[in-house]
């Protein structure tokens, strides 16, 4: 026979208030992607770590930062902005087209999805969907280009233009 469910004890009934009002939390890309891999698509924490390039414990980190700032939302009433970082866009990723799952990892090949096993996945190539060059640095914001110098990365390079950082070929642009 099943044991009935007990009664849970908690301090008051929260009524989610959007506080326009109050700074947003500011979440970073890594976060979001720690976020996406662990909590939405339930990939372990070594799986994911290898998909960011990172330690397993660096991933936790990042994780538990996510976390905090969703639970400081969720209980404050604040927005969530994503914010771009010192994180890039691996040229080459797959898609899994049963479940739409995305990921990289230029050490490794994969043959089927590690979330949903199928094997009808495809590799995209970043340069060929975005038409960018290898060869140059992009502002984010305004669309200017300009030769990449070999040896100086392009987000040290400000727009003539616009006054926004460069970016080169893979760089998140948020």
């Amino acid at each position: 026979m099943v044991r009935p469910r007990r009664m849970r004890r908690v301090v008051e009934c929260h009524k989610y208030n959007l506080n326009e009002n109050r700074k947003p939390i500011e979440l970073s890309v890594d976060e979001f992607e720690a976020i996406r891999f662990k909590d939405y698509r339930n990939i372990k924490q070594i799986d994911a770590a290898e998909f960011m390039g990172i330690s397993q414990s660096t991933f936790h980190r990042i994780l538990n930062s996510a976390r905090h700032k969703l639970a400081i939302s969720l209980i404050e009433g604040r927005r969530i902005v994503v914010v771009r970082g010192d994180t890039m866009i691996d040229q080459n990723k797959y898609l899994c087209n049963d479940c739409g799952f995305q990921w990289s990892n230029p050490e490794k090949t994969y043959e089927k999805c590690p979330d949903c096993g199928s094997k009808n996945i495809q590799r995209l190539n970043r340069d060929k969907l975005r038409g960018s060059s290898p060869d140059k640095c992009r502002c984010p914001e305004c669309g200017y280009e300009e030769p990449k110098v070999k040896g100086v990365p392009c987000r040290t390079k400000i727009c003539p233009e616009c006054g926004s950082s460069l970016q080169g070929r893979g760089m998140c642009r948020i």
